[in-house]
């Protein structure tokens, strides 16, 4: 069984890279062949985890998450690791670096 590292980072979704890594590496979404609604929600998941940063200004230390995004992004969190199990199989092992925020 191979292993695959989910690991959700800043900005990967929407430039086209998977929250799965192998050996390392990122990997791309068309890579995995996952459906649209999966995608969808690592979108959404990508989305929620890039709300932790004032991006106007990085360095904003009083910013943070409205309490609404953390409880959307803790309760979609389970919800695309256990998609991503069933997708891929019982060919990969996902071992996951994503705590909930």
């Amino acid at each position: 069984m191979k292993q695959v590292t989910f690991l959700v980072d800043y900005g990967m979704v929407s430039h086209g890279l998977a929250p799965l890594f192998v050996d390392g590496h990122a990997t791309e979404l068309e890579f995995w062949g996952l459906n649209a609604d999966i995608v969808r929600r690592l979108t959404r998941l990508n989305e929620l985890y890039d709300r932790q940063i004032n991006w106007d200004n990085p360095h904003d230390e009083t910013y943070s998450i409205s309490e609404r995004d953390r409880a959307e992004f803790n309760a979609l969190l389970p919800l695309v690791l256990s998609e991503l199990e069933l997708a891929l199989g019982d060919q990969w092992e996902i071992i996951s670096e994503t705590k909930p925020i």
